[in-house]
């Protein structure tokens, strides 16, 4: 998070570079200086209408103007305008400080960049003319416009969230233009479109005004549509854990465990997506689980242990019916294999277990211990410590829980307030215990990393 704000501050230092370069095109004032006002309010007007993207920062509708503005008007005034447009929306939002600061900085450096590249190509307002390299011009000066206005300031916002969410920059670009590229190029395409009608008669722009406004409701309905799904199927894996007190927000803590996890086993940014997607539901299947069955506080019959081992192909042939869940099934359907092949449903054994499902095994353990059951009580830290050491090998991936174990002493895991030392005695005797712990598991110097399948990389 600290370099957020360096980040912010060389974006702003670039926008400043780019602003007072001189421009590579000039056009009379007389001829854009009525596109400028109208570019301008539009702009404003439609900064209003956005959609958030799904890791961070928003798309606006404003994508149509600006791409016009970069066309019809020239550097500096373009970037000028843009600029105003956004600083007038966020000071009416109240957007904190530093928000403001790099929105506007990375609207003047996408506007500006894009500006200078169409400049070396030509200008819109001559290019617009009959003969075939008239049509050529305008149509490279469109492909160029609407292009860098898109890849540029994407990845500015990928430039800047990665540092305020730990995630790589390439996975960041790709996954906010998964489901909104086509759209957002879309908007672009009614910007050039606009420009075009603007030089031929200004009044012909007022019937882009519809498919501005399909392309808005689209992209509202597409987010829109992620986010329902999403607490729908994660309401119903809290239904689950709220059947019983002691599993109260049992899922959020193993998503959180397993995402501390896979970022320090430093797997894939697509894989630390899924697992900590599959956390959340890991356990969903259980809602076909009876609570008989479910809630017994004793050990189960052989009968109801094969009813309670159904609930991982029921939550995975659950989540295969949804998009947005299904990269993760084979999680859930596989995080009750064990090492040794012993487990279920499958018996599969070592790193024939998917590597998303051994580490939503190590960090599930870990919380099932370490919480209250209808058959026992919590365990102390240093307790699910040591079995997790004795398991390792066995029920678990010995590199998973060697990490888990140094996420836990070296105390960058977010534990619950019960089990976070509270003295320095305590955190000494841990760490020692801990040291044990760390020695055992690595009892195979062969096998010290983790090995992710390709495959598995390219699953979201």
């Amino acid at each position: 998070m600290r370099s957020v704000p360096l980040r912010v501050a060389i974006v702003g230092l670039v926008a400043v570079v780019v602003l007072i370069t001189p421009p590579t095109v000039r056009i009379d004032s007389s001829v854009w200086l009525p596109a400028a006002i109208v570019l301008t309010l539009l702009s404003i007007g439609l900064e209003f209408i956005t959609v958030s993207l799904p890791k961070g920062g928003a798309l606006s509708l404003a994508t149509i103007p600006h791409v016009a503005t970069i066309l019809l008007l020239p550097h500096p005034v373009a970037a000028a305008s843009v600029a105003l447009a956004v600083l007038v929306e966020e000071m009416i939002h109240r957007v904190a400080v530093m928000k403001i600061i790099f929105n506007v900085s990375a609207y003047v450096v996408t506007i500006s960049v894009a500006s200078h590249l169409v400049g070396l190509i030509g200008n819109a307002w001559i290019a617009a003319g009959h003969t075939p390299r008239d049509v050529f011009t305008l149509a490279a000066l469109f492909v160029v416009a609407g292009l860098t206005y898109y890849l540029v300031n994407g990845a500015l916002v990928a430039f800047v969230v990665s540092a305020a969410t730990q995630r790589r920059f390439l996975f960041l670009l790709r996954i906010n233009a998964r489901n909104t590229g086509l759209s957002e190029l879309g908007a672009a395409t009614v910007g050039m479109l606009f420009s075009a009608l603007w030089i031929i008669e200004p009044a012909w722009t007022v019937v882009l005004a519809f498919p501005a406004a399909v392309i808005a409701r689209s992209l509202q309905y597409i987010r829109q549509l992620e986010s329902e799904t999403r607490d729908a199927v994660k309401s119903i894996a809290e239904i689950v854990d709220h059947r019983d007190p002691n599993t109260y927000h049992h899922s959020e803590r193993v998503a959180s465990y397993a995402l501390a996890l896979a970022e320090e086993l430093d797997v894939s940014d697509d894989l630390i997506e899924i697992v900590e997607q599959a956390g959340l539901v890991h356990d969903l299947g259980k809602v076909a689980v009876p609570d008989r069955v479910l809630l017994k506080p004793t050990p189960l019959t052989d009968d109801e242990r094969a009813a309670m081992w159904t609930h991982t192909t029921v939550g995975a042939a659950i989540l295969r019916k949804f998009r947005l869940f299904a990269p993760g099934a084979d999680i859930v359907l596989h995080h009750h294999e064990n090492f040794d092949g012993t487990g279920y449903p499958d018996g599969l054994a070592g790193e024939g277990i998917p590597l998303g499902a051994r580490i939503v095994a190590v960090a599930d353990a870990f919380d099932a211990m370490t919480s209250n059951r209808p058959y026992r009580r919590a365990l102390t830290l240093e307790e699910a410590l040591s079995r997790l050491r004795d398991g390792s090998g066995a029920q678990w991936d010995p590199v998973i829980v060697g990490n888990m174990i140094r996420l836990i002493i070296e105390e960058r895991l977010d534990l619950p307030e019960h089990l976070r030392p509270r003295t320095t005695a305590r955190r000494r005797r841990l760490q020692i215990a801990a040291s044990v712990e760390l020695s055992a598991v690595a009892a195979d110097p062969g096998r010290t990393a983790i090995h992710e399948p390709a495959a598995q990389e390219a699953a979201l």
